[in-house]
């Protein structure tokens, strides 16, 4: 079994995104965002990895205070919390004002959890950091003045393909294509990783220590330990978040774009004209119609459940393009 990176090591640190899903996002029955929560951050302490920062929107709790205990176990379980925003709105949806409106809201709602942490981090919203420089620099800028610095994704894999699909497949107890999706899943994690991990050589000369992420859903919870077991089979080490922001690459940022869905190392590689990684074609299409169950195509749930209703709660037009 190859290793990540041939030049050795490759220092990775992980973290997990909206352990409290989107609205809108199916979960089958008796799964919940505590359940989830509990699972993966149990998952993460059990493979070594303390201090594993969280960055969850809080919407939520608008309608559902009682999701509050979701971020509390996330602490209580020794890891740390960032602000995510309020709506999980990208920034191109709203203005720089209405932006860091949102963050400071979802810090009176949570900031006495993130106020636990060693240091205070912020993530954007899908890592889309804005489409202009004035408008991310206006947002930059309020974030140094609250005592927040951007931790942006340097690796992930595409996780959100799996929600729906994973759900059908749990929902018509398909059991061939429910261990298809975890294989599969699994592999992704890991190419994607090796496949980012090359890209920043081909950028930067070197390893760095990437960033990764992985979001709170139910396939996570039953796949994590065979992503990190692998990980480190593979040659990963684990790293605190603190360790992977010291390296230059997150401190800078890449031009702006507007680009749906792409992480800081991709857009660097926009910038520089490099190809970036991607889920193959293929197996994406293999994920995305498996377990097929009538009215639960992933694109409408996705539109209709979650982006427009998004959209229009951040008084934006719906312009996603998938």
């Amino acid at each position: 079994m190859r290793n990540i990176s041939p030049e050795g090591a490759v220092k990775v640190a992980v973290t997990v995104d909206d352990f409290v899903l989107w609205d809108g996002v199916p979960m089958p029955d008796g799964v919940t965002p505590l359940g989830i929560t509990k699972s993966i951050a149990a998952t993460l302490t059990d493979h070594g990895l303390t201090g594993v920062y969280g960055f969850s929107h809080t919407h939520r709790l608008d309608l559902d205070p009682g999701l509050m205990a979701a971020w509390e176990a996330w602490a209580e379980a020794g890891h740390h919390l960032g602000n995510h925003t309020h709506l999980h709105a990208p920034l191109r949806w709203m203005s720089g004002e209405q932006y860091c409106a949102d963050i400071d809201k979802a810090e009176g709602l949570i900031g006495h959890l993130i106020a636990l942490a060693p240091e205070r981090y912020f993530r954007y919203a899908m890592d889309m950091a804005g489409e202009t420089e004035t408008k991310r620099g206006q947002v930059e800028d309020h974030l140094r003045a609250a005592g927040y610095r951007n931790a942006p994704i340097s690796a992930w894999f595409g996780d959100f393909a799996w929600i729906v699909p994973y759900y059908r497949a749990v929902l018509s107890g398909n059991e061939d294509a429910k261990r298809m999706l975890q294989e599969t899943y699994v592999s992704s994690a890991v190419d994607q990783l090796a496949a980012h991990a090359q890209l920043a050589r081909t950028l930067f000369g070197q390893d760095i220590p990437l960033i990764w992420l992985v979001h709170g859903t139910t396939i996570a919870t039953d796949t994590l330990g065979r992503i990190l077991e692998q990980f480190v089979e593979r040659g990963v080490e684990f790293v605190p978040l603190r360790q992977a922001m010291a390296h230059p690459a997150h401190f800078g940022m890449p031009p702006s774009n507007a680009e749906f869905l792409r992480n800081h190392l991709q857009r660097y590689a926009i910038a520089a004209g490099i190809p970036e990684p991607h889920l193959d074609p293929e197996l994406f299409g293999q994920v995305l119609s498996a377990a097929p169950v009538e009215g639960l195509d992933t694109v409408p749930v996705f539109e209709e459940g979650m982006l427009k209703p998004l959209a229009r709660r951040a008084g934006a037009d719906y312009d996603w393009t998938w």
